[in-house]
């Protein structure tokens, strides 16, 4: 069973003041199955979402159902399922304004996705309610990117140069995917950060009759895939397609960026058809990803195909294209953005070049001029086609089968269970565990509250390690930095007390010669043999591990 935030009714009636009180964060409650463990990656949802929102977990059983007794219905969350709650869910608890995901019905992204755009709730409120040059909404222009385009560089429009960042953006779109060197971006500024928007796209603001461009992200020989938005996704029959009804692969390849007319169905709701577009009508332009940015898709554009781009001709005529697995396609959208980031630096550098060489060249600076911006043109068109290529892989990963995404998680969590198990046992090892754990489990704004004190190892510390098992190990690690932070002492569940010389509770405390006092606390409960933590707290708070123990182990 892993470890949870909130065991006891006394800290679900703290969790249920706490959720119904006004926040400054969102608070994503995540809770444990029957079994004790988490569907969702709460060790990820504190590392992404740390200063965004507060991440808690709970125990299913008598927990939750305090819990559920304390908040009004249908707002709780139990047996696995996770959700995220505004900073005001108080003042107005439906639980409709509070998703609750299942395991298996939805992931950590989504999760994420939920509180980040809570997040970017509570920061609007914020910039109406501020004084005007604390938070306000700036606009400017792209341009670059830096930190491994984890940040951008944006020029405002006063003149002001600024990093942007991709706090308020959800996690399946990338700050380098978003913004575009060159083009406008607005958001909301604080200080010297400027934090883009996701665009909602708004479908009805499409005509009946208008024409549009779409990204073709998945193609059998009866149907195809498109986005007319990374959100909103259309299935193309083969007459919408051609009009002769030819296979749609013949047609079509994924990565294309098409042309489509819109149309209106009895009830309102939007087709698509390519066979019926008018390639002489208007354009209207496609939707940004980013408030105020650029156009997502631009140019009626085909890629090039290839023997290995057409559906495979053994696979059934209804099977889409054999899809890579998560990790994989994960891979080739990081390498493609790479590919991207580079071209971006060959054109700034051209065209930095073409600016310098103004005013009035002769003949052989016109030659060399020329012949920059035919390699300006020529970059631009390879980072196009990096794109094309990127999209395609970003689409192969958003249309991954449910089975592919369970198998990318076994592997992950089997990756995790081979670093556990291949920990170094050494005290250099063992130490970089402890430090990594605190910095996986401490959200950053909570971090001065439980500092990582001073700490050693006892002499027979490492060798007590020796019997336990990967999970054990895990959970020994938790309980080691509890220990070393004082969390322990709030949390009912380390039942932590004083080591005594005897069994009597008039015995008196174990206290060693230099007035070091032992600690003994619970690593597990309710299990055969459950470990305990034994350690020295010695004056001028160092901590000192001494031994892993069973239950029955009384020996500081």
């Amino acid at each position: 069973m892993l470890y949870a935030d909130v065991t006891t009714p006394s800290e679900a009636e703290a969790l249920a003041t706490r959720i119904l009180t006004v926040r400054q964060r969102p608070l994503v409650l995540v809770s444990a199955t029957a079994e004790g463990e988490f569907a969702f990656d709460d060790d990820r949802l504190r590392h992404e979402l740390g200063g965004i929102a507060d991440v808690v977990t709970i125990a299913t059983g008598k927990a939750t159902h305090a819990l559920e007794e304390l908040l009004p219905p249908k707002t709780h969350a139990f047996g696995g399922a996770a959700r995220s709650y505004p900073v005001d869910f108080g003042d107005d608890p439906d639980w409709s304004r509070s998703r609750l995901p299942f395991p298996g019905h939805a992931d950590t992204d989504d999760l994420i996705g939920d509180a980040k755009a809570q997040s970017v709730q509570q920061v609007r409120r914020t910039v109406e309610s501020s004084a005007p040059n604390a938070v306000r909404r700036a606009s400017g222009v792209v341009k670059g990117f830096l930190a491994g385009d984890t940040r951008a560089l944006v020029e405002l429009d006063d003149g002001t140069t600024v990093t942007a960042t991709g706090d308020l953006l959800p996690a399946t779109l990338p700050l380098a995917v978003a913004l575009v060197p060159g083009a406008p971006v607005s958001g909301i500024l604080e200080g010297q950060e400027l934090h883009p928007e996701p665009f909602p796209a708004d479908l009805s603001a499409l005509p009946d009759g208008a024409h549009t461009l779409a990204l073709v992200v998945k193609v059998t020989d009866l149907r195809a895939t498109v986005h007319l938005h990374p959100d909103h996704a259309f299935v193309l029959r083969r007459r919408d397609v051609s009009a002769d009804e030819r296979p749609v692969g013949d047609v079509l390849a994924v990565g294309d960026v098409i042309r489509v007319r819109v149309a209106r169905g009895p009830h309102g709701e939007l087709l698509l058809s390519h066979s019926a577009r008018d390639d002489s009508a208007p354009l209207t332009p496609a939707f940004p990803l980013v408030t105020d940015g650029p156009a997502w898709l631009s140019g009626d554009r085909r890629v090039t195909r290839t023997d290995a781009a057409k559906p495979d001709a053994a696979a059934p005529a209804s099977a889409g294209p054999l899809l890579p697995d998560d990790y994989a396609t994960r891979t080739d959208v990081r390498m493609l953005a790479q590919a991207i980031t580079a071209l971006r630096g060959d054109v700034l550098a051209l065209t930095n070049l073409v600016g310098r060489s103004g005013g009035d060249p002769g003949p052989a600076s016109s030659a060399e001029l020329e012949r920059l911006r035919e390699e300006n043109q020529r970059l631009r068109a390879e980072i196009a086609d990096e794109r094309a290529e990127r999209a395609r892989a970003e689409a192969r990963l958003s249309e991954t089968s449910q089975d592919q995404r369970d198998s990318a998680r076994a592997l992950r969590d089997a990756r995790r269970a081979a670093e556990r198990a291949h920990v170094d046992p050494t005290e250099d090892g063992i130490r970089f565990e402890i430090e990594r754990t605190w910095g996986n489990r401490t959200a950053p704004g909570e971090r001065g509250r439980w500092p990582l004190r001073e700490f050693r190892f006892g002499p027979d510390f490492i060798r007590s390690l020796a019997k336990l098992d990967e999970n054990q190990l895990s959970k020994a690690v938790r309980a080691c930095v509890d220990a070393i932070t004082g969390r322990d002492r709030e949390i009912p569940a380390r039942d932590l007390h004083r080591l005594r010389t005897g069994e009597g509770g008039d015995d008196a405390y174990v206290v060693r010669a230099d007035g070091a006092k032992c600690w003994r606390a619970a690593i597990e409960q309710n299990t055969p043999g459950a470990r305990r933590l034994h350690y020295w707290e010695l004056p001028g708070d160092l901590i000192e591990l001494s031994r892993i123990v069973t239950h029955d182990d009384t020996r500081p």
